[in-house]
């Protein structure tokens, strides 16, 4: 039997390739019969690089740039021939700050700037741009600015590319020299850039603002879509999902004609897993919590959906499922396992995650003999 296993990670325990490994690992132990094969996933958010590393054939290229606070770090992206592959989290996520230093009025997307500035001075023409897991809040002003872009406020004066500075845009200057490459953003959030459900009110709060910073914010980034409408000639007022990653996708858009693509299914091509789902026999995914969630563009729900396409056989594993049996059924599951039910505790299914994995993969291949 030909098993492909292609998990997400579990997040605050493993790897989407850990979580692959220890289930094979299992599987093997107690069928030495199953040929196994791992295609670790991610959604388009944090892990996306990891997930692109581990199954293309792909160059790492490391660079100084700056994090969300303007500090010097050393951060990554992949090159694959004229393509690159850039996680915005590497410069400027929030896991390289501690909580006390969350700020988003402060905070500067300018390092996902300067990563994509590398790989176009160095020949890539392409460029795909995986959002999530941001500190900033600046509607990709500080990518801009690494690019080429100038900002001023109402005395002229060149603003700083953060979040606070969104209020105070006067004007936007294109670059003398734009370089010409093709950017790709993805992301499966929908949020608009502003309002209710937008990049402040929807996401700030995680990444350190108050009430009242939320509401500065707001105010800003809907001053900025006015002033991008006046500078640029470019509508990002409704734009779907404009609003992730602090209004980083309303800014690509406007400055540089981005593409917004989904999430699991750039994934999904990029790393050509429907040629491994067509040849399998069965296929394992999992995410660390089935939910309602997962129904929105979720790993789980885009292999569930390739599979059913393709006439496979789903099996799952997560660490929790919040979701009822109909539901299981719906997305065509018919096996699922959760590291709850089998390590008897949350603790245990977090702290031990690599072992409870490889307990139910022994499962799994003593029920396939």
């Amino acid at each position: 039997m030909h098993i492909l296993i292609a998990p997400d990670s579990f997040k605050g325990s493993l790897s989407a390739l850990s979580v692959a490994e220890n289930l094979a690992k299992g599987i093997s132990q107690a069928n030495r019969l199953a040929k196994i094969e791992l295609h670790p996933m991610a959604d388009g958010g944090e892990g996306s690089l990891d997930v692109l590393n581990s199954i293309l054939d792909a160059e790492e290229l490391k660079m100084f740039a700056k994090d969300a606070m303007f500090k010097s770090i050393t951060a990554k992206y992949l090159r694959k021939g004229d393509t690159a592959f850039v996680e915005m989290a590497e410069a400027s996520g929030l896991q390289h700050l501690r909580p006390s230093q969350r700020n988003p009025e402060f905070a500067t997307s300018y390092g996902t700037g300067q990563l994509i500035k590398h790989a176009v001075k160095n020949g890539c023409k392409e460029v795909y741009l995986f959002v999530g897991g941001t500190a900033t809040n600046d509607g990709a002003m500080g990518i801009a600015q690494a690019l080429g872009y100038k900002f001023f406020d109402k005395s002229g004066q060149e603003l700083l590319t953060i979040g606070e500075s969104l209020q105070h845009l006067e004007s936007i200057q294109r670059p003398e020299s734009p370089l010409d490459f093709r950017l790709y953003v993805v992301s499966d959030v929908k949020n608009p850039l502003y309002g209710p459900n937008g990049a402040a009110y929807v996401y700030a709060r995680q990444k350190g603002a108050d009430e009242e910073m939320i509401e500065r914010l707001d105010r800003g980034l809907r001053n900025f879509a006015a002033v991008i409408k006046r500078d640029l000639g470019v509508s990002v007022d409704e734009l779907e999902g404009g609003g992730a990653a602090g209004g980083t996708p309303a800014g690509c858009k406007a400055f540089f004609g981005a593409q917004i693509l989904p999430g699991i299914q750039t994934i999904i091509e990029l790393t050509g897993l429907a040629e491994k789902v067509e040849k399998a026999d069965l296929v394992i995914s999992g995410e660390g919590m089935l939910d309602q969630q997962t129904f929105s563009g979720k790993v789980v729900q885009g292999v569930s959906q390739l599979v059913q396409e393709k006439g496979k056989r789903l099996w799952a594993v997560s660490g929790q499922s919040a979701l009822q049996e109909s539901e299981i059924q719906e997305m065509g599951i018919e096996k699922l396992f959760t590291l709850l039910e089998k390590a008897g505790s949350v603790e245990r299914a977090m702290n031990e995650a690599a072992e409870v994995l490889l307990a139910i993969g022994e499962e799994i291949g003593e029920g396939l003999k």
